[in-house]
C-alpha cells in the first residue's frame, strides 16, 4: 500500500512536470526580487514595480516626455556586485555577447518608441545608460534530467518554491537610467531580473537562450513604455491587459 501511494505521488509529480512544460515552457519570466549592484549609485527613490513593470522603478513625476525626441545610448557595461565576481569570470566572448545584446535591446526599444538615436547632447536629447549586473547560462543537461526523473523533479520543486526559479536554468539581471543629456536630471530608472522557465530551453548548444529571452522581454517592455512616453508625455508604464499570463506562470512554476 505504501509503495502504491509513493508511486502514485511520483507519477503525479511527473504529470505536473509536463503540464508545467506545456504552460510555462515558452521563455523567461520575472524573478521575485533583485539586488542593487551599485551601478545606479542612488537607489533611494526607487519603488516596487507594479503589474508589467520592472521589479524596481523610479519615474520622475515632473518629466514631460514630449520634450524629448532623441536619445544617446551609452555602451552597456557588465557590473556585478562587489562580492560576486561571476561576470568577471565569464569568457571574453560571453562578456562581449552580453554587452552587445544589452545595447541592442536598448536600441530596439528606443527605435520602437520612435526616438532618434544620436551621439551629441542637446535640449531635446535623453541619455540612457545600462548595465548587466547578473547573467548565468542554463545547465541544459541537468534541466532535462529534472523533467524525466521524478525524484530529481521533487527536490527541484522544493528548491524552486523557496527561491522563485528552477535550479540550473539561466538568469539575467540589469539596471538602467534615462536622464536629460544636458542637466543629468533623472527621468526614469529601472532594475529588474528575469529567469528561465523549465522547458524554455532544451538545446544543449544554446545554453544562453534563457538570457536571450530575458533580453527579449526587456526589449518588449521598454519599447511599450517608450512608445507610451512618446505619445502621452509620461514615462509611466501603460496598463497591460496580459497580466493574467504572468499570474498563471506563478501558479504553475516557481
Amino acid at each position: 500500500m505504501n509503495f502504491s501511494k509513493h508511486y502514485n505521488k511520483r507519477v503525479l509529480m511527473l504529470v505536473g512536470a509536463f503540464l508545467t512544460l506545456a504552460i510555462a515552457g515558452c521563455g523567461a519570466k520575472q524573478y521575485r526580487r533583485v539586488e542593487p549592484s551599485g551601478f545606479l549609485g542612488d537607489y533611494s527613490k526607487m519603488q516596487d514595480g507594479e503589474g508589467n513593470e520592472a521589479l524596481s522603478v523610479y519615474v520622475n513625476p515632473k518629466t514631460n516626455c514630449h520634450k524629448y525626441r532623441k536619445v544617446i545610448i551609452d555602451r552597456v557595461v557588465l557590473r556585478g556586485k562587489p562580492e560576486d565576481s561571476a561576470l568577471a569570470l565569464l569568457d571574453l566572448k560571453d562578456q562581449k555577447m552580453l554587452a552587445t545584446l544589452g545595447w541592442g535591446t536598448l536600441y530596439d526599444a528606443m527605435h520602437k518608441g520612435k526616438f532618434e538615436i544620436v551621439t551629441k547632447p542637446g535640449p531635446d536629447v535623453m541619455r540612457i545608460k545600462g548595465a548587466v549586473t547578473e547573467a548565468a547560462k542554463a545547465n541544459v543537461i541537468v534541466a532535462d534530467i529534472m523533467v524525466v526523473a521524478p525524484y530529481v523533479w521533487e527536490a527541484a520543486t522544493l528548491w524552486g518554491l523557496g527561491t522563485g526559479k528552477w535550479p540550473f536554468l539561466g538568469e539575467l539581471a540589469g539596471e538602467m537610467e534615462i536622464a536629460d543629456s544636458l542637466t543629468g536630471e533623472r527621468l526614469f530608472v529601472a532594475m529588474d531580473k528575469v529567469v528561465g522557465t523549465l522547458g524554455s530551453n532544451m538545446d544543449p548548444r544554446a545554453r544562453w537562450d534563457d538570457v536571450r529571452q530575458g533580453f527579449d522581454m526587456w526589449r518588449e517592455k521598454l519599447g511599450v513604455r517608450m512608445g507610451s512616453c512618446h505619445e502621452t508625455g509620461s514615462f509611466k508604464m501603460p496598463a497591460d491587459q496580459r497580466n493574467w499570463v504572468t499570474k498563471t506562470y506563478e501558479y504553475v512554476s516557481p
